[in-house]
């Protein structure tokens, strides 16, 4: 029975370590009211009510495995200042192995505040902590990688186009020996290489290059033979919204499985960085890719129904899986 395998998968993701490279920053959330619209200007006056702190990008990853119960293992910079020490603290309060991530006093952390009332995205606001190319960081997020990469059963690289993931960086976890996972990002000019990247449709039809002649949901074989065509992946899991999930695979062969949002949608923040850690904790405990991508859409259609960029728990998807 599919719902026995999956719980038995679910249960080996305890203790398995996944190195996850990428960018990271600090998720500042403002909630409040709207009662009025200021004289100032045609703009509504937000009264705060509540403020809090997530690890957001690659960081959420590293927090969605700690919250399976996987050992994340983060590499990635943070700025020598205040907000790159928070987020170090609560990665570090959450279980995530922060040996890897790496204080350069040459960049400052990258901070998003989102200004919400009544459930409702007013603003966002970000504060960009850039890595260059020719950045000393780049030299020691390299030698963290090729130090921490063999102690860990699943490698995930997240590009959020900080500067941070390039090619060289890409490679170097490719040629590791161990599965790779590439959350690709649309601005990217060179290409991916990997086990399997995990683009959302949108990323997926830039990165290809297809030219769609109607729905690109529907012509995800295009897509599919596009991307292979350009970037160095064995498959390619395409997240599809209200749609669902589907696994591309080189030889033509695409299964679908239809969204399970079972809330209703309340935040998609996040949700991307979810459905690729709880792929890769699946893949570290021994499943199949398949099983994989039908638990990670799952996961996704839990952490929508939550504010925030949310997480699940072994438990909460266990309750969730169905009977077929």
């Amino acid at each position: 029975m599919w719902k026995n395998k999956i719980e038995n998968i679910l249960d080996g993701i305890k203790g398995r370590r996944v190195l996850v490279v990428g960018d990271v920053m600090l998720d500042h959330f403002v909630r409040g009211e709207v009662n009025r619209i200021s004289p100032e200007a045609p703009v509504p006056v937000v009264r705060v009510t509540s403020e809090s702190d997530m690890p957001g990008a690659a960081a959420n990853v590293a927090m969605n495995l700690a919250s399976l119960g996987a050992v994340p293992v983060m590499v990635g910079a943070i700025g020598n200042d205040a907000d790159g020490a928070h987020l170090k603290d609560l990665l570090t309060k959450a279980g995530v192995d922060c040996s890897g991530l790496i204080v350069d006093e040459n960049i400052h952390t990258t901070r998003k505040v989102r200004i919400i009332a009544r459930s409702q995205h007013v603003v966002r606001v970000d504060w960009d902590g850039i890595v260059k190319e020719d950045d000393s960081v780049h030299a020691a997020l390299m030698e963290a990688c090729e130090k921490l990469a063999p102690s860990c059963d699943v490698l995930i690289l997240q590009d959020y186009n900080k500067g941070l993931c390039g090619k060289e960086l890409n490679d170097t976890l490719a040629k590791s020996g161990k599965p790779l996972l590439v959350d690709p990002n649309r601005y990217c000019k060179e290409p991916y290489s990997g086990t399997l990247a995990t683009p959302n449709l949108e990323e997926a039809l830039i990165l290809s290059g297809y030219k769609p002649k109607g729905q690109p949901v529907d012509e995800l074989s295009g897509i599919a033979e596009a991307f292979f065509a350009r970037h160095s992946v064995e498959s390619l899991v395409i997240t599809l919204s209200e749609h669902g999930i589907a696994l591309c695979e080189r030889s033509g062969e695409i299964k679908r499985a239809k969204a399970a949002t079972l809330r209703g949608v309340f935040d998609v923040s996040g949700a991307g960085d979810t459905v690729v850690a709880v792929l890769a904790a699946s893949l570290a405990a021994g499943g199949e890719l398949w099983d994989a991508c039908r638990l990670a859409n799952i996961a996704g259609g839990i952490v929508v129904g939550k504010s925030g960029t949310a997480s699940t728990t072994v438990e909460e998807l266990k309750s969730n899986l169905p009977n077929d």
